[in-house]
């Protein structure tokens, strides 16, 4: 039984991803135009000690038991458990302190509201920029330099044509886009995709690439295409490319990260 190809994508993850300028006004624009009504909305949800501690520190000491071992000891013999207690007092007793230095921020200074918040906004601006270009637009990319590996991979699997305008010089692009979603799930698959390449890209960049997180974020790809896939518009995804096969996975290109890609059905 032939299988046909219907598209190949091979797409490069770029080392960083220049944010533009507006980019950045937008960001501290929106942070501080809306200063005044963020710190109304957090005294409302949290406006005292006993409310505190059942919707912060009681979640938080919750949590935070997961990350010790039961078995652990500390140099200075402090067991998990007492390790937990007094994490869990720390946090409890905080809101004064949690409360006066938010306060502080958001404060009026010589007429201006929130003074200490929107400065601390201002200087944080060049690192925002730096974060973001290293992380997360990375794999986005944007409208005004061109989408990154997540859009393109994600309209590609849904036949949406606007894809082919974003393929950059870097990439592979052999066919063109073709939907495999179930009827009505188009939307949900594209969304989810995205999503999905994103925090695994994310997850693969900061374990320095290793090969077994490339493998965990390939399953993970994997399932969640079958998941979505119509059986009669492709073949099922498999985490071993081959020329007959469809399958979605992160590689690497000597240092270089890419999305190798490849749908197709197989008919009698």
């Amino acid at each position: 039984m032939p299988f046909t190809k219907k598209f190949e994508l091979k797409l490069y993850v770029p080392e960083h991803w220049e944010v533009a300028a507006d980019m950045v006004e937008r960001w501290a624009n929106g942070l501080k135009n809306a200063a005044e009504t963020a710190n109304v909305r957090r005294q409302a949800k949290i406006p005292d000690d006993g409310t505190f501690i059942n919707v912060m520190a009681s979640r938080a000491t919750q949590e935070y038991r997961a990350y010790l071992n039961p078995a652990f000891k500390s140099k200075s013999d402090r067991t998990a458990e007492n390790i937990q207690d007094t994490h869990s007092k720390n946090i409890v007793t905080a809101f004064d302190r949690w409360n006066d230095k938010i306060n502080k921020a958001y404060a009026t200074v010589d007429g201006v509201v929130a003074k200490q918040f929107k400065s601390q906004v201002d200087n944080a601006q060049d690192k925002w920029a730096l974060q973001v270009g290293s992380k997360v637009l990375r794999f986005t990319g944007d409208k005004i330099r061109g989408r990154s590996v997540a859009p393109i991979a994600a309209y590609y699997l849904v036949g949406d044509e606007r894809a082919v305008g974003w393929i950059r010089p870097s990439d592979l692009a052999d066919g063109a886009p073709y939907d495999i979603a179930r009827d009505g799930e188009r939307v949900a698959l594209k969304a989810a995709f995205q999503q999905r390449l994103v925090q695994g890209g994310q997850m693969i960049v900061n374990s320095e690439y290793r090969a077994s997180v490339l493998t965990s974020q390939n399953t993970i790809n994997t399932a969640l295409l079958n998941g979505f896939r119509d059986t009669t518009k492709a073949d099922a995804f498999v985490l071993t490319p081959a020329a007959d096969k469809c399958f979605c996975v992160w590689a690497m290109d000597g240092t270089l990260l890419y999305l190798h890609i490849q749908v197709g059905l197989t008919t009698p």
